[in-house]
């Protein structure tokens, strides 16, 4: 379906410069689009999966698991985001990729991918970018969660959120859909939900940010930023917003 081939060129036209030949062959890929329930996996830690995954609507997590049921967030993808083109290079991935909501995704078969990138080396560097620029945010997680008080690192992952929207064009306004419960927060923020519940409302009395029923509101972006240390280069976005 074109859909896919569109999102994937909007995905890395959000990160870099592509000619028109090169987006005439992102077009032209195809796939699957399957609709996700809300938690449901469509990849699961020490799967070897064949395809990668393109987000057309919705909101996705990837989370790795322990033993003991607790689960640590490492991302969230919102529509346009293309979540896991490492796995084209790796036999197995370490980590689950589910939905927040119900959603939909593209599934690109790797070989596909593959025939594309041998084909178009400049979108293999295209693809590589998107990859290390996953690992930037990764670093940029594990910065923020392991040095900032709760109060800013919540702030921090809400600025985040904020511009990653505003560059996909997702949201309007001072506000965008990032349907996440409190528990979810507190998986991502390594931080308890009671933790959580209080950080909230402190960052409600600040007037700065509200986060309620799916909904981010920010009511002044450039005074979060300050608030929570955020400095939006580690996002790697080419349009204006990082």
């Amino acid at each position: 379906m074109r859909v896919i081939g569109e999102a994937v060129l909007g995905h890395l036209r959000s990160i870099g410069n592509i000619s028109d030949e090169d987006s005439a062959a992102v077009l032209a890929l195809r796939g699957d689009v399957r609709s996700l329930r809300r938690h449901e996996e469509i990849i699961k830690a020490g799967d070897s999966p064949a395809f990668s995954v393109v987000v057309l609507s919705g909101f996705l997590q990837r989370y790795a698991s322990r033993r003991d049921g607790s689960r640590q967030i490492h991302s969230f993808y919102i529509p346009g985001d293309a979540p896991s083109l490492e796995s084209l290079y790796l036999d197995r991935v370490n980590n689950s990729l589910c939905a927040v909501v119900p959603s939909q995704v593209g599934l690109i078969s790797h070989s596909a991918l593959r025939d594309l990138v041998q084909l178009r080396p400049r979108v293999m560097k295209l693809f590589g970018r998107s990859i290390l620029r996953q690992s930037s945010i990764y670093c940029e997680w594990l910065a923020r969660n392991s040095r900032l008080p709760a109060h800013a690192s919540m702030a921090h992952l809400f600025c985040e959120m904020f511009v990653r929207c505003k560059a996909a064009g997702v949201g309007s306004g001072d506000s965008c859909d990032v349907p996440l419960t409190q528990d979810m927060l507190a998986e991502a923020l390594g931080l308890t939900a009671v933790h959580v519940n209080r950080t909230l409302q402190q960052l409600r009395e600040t007037g700065l940010v509200d986060h309620k029923s799916g909904i981010l509101v920010v009511n002044d972006f450039k005074r979060l930023a300050s608030y929570a240390d955020f400095d939006p280069a580690y996002l790697q976005l080419r349009n204006g917003h990082g």
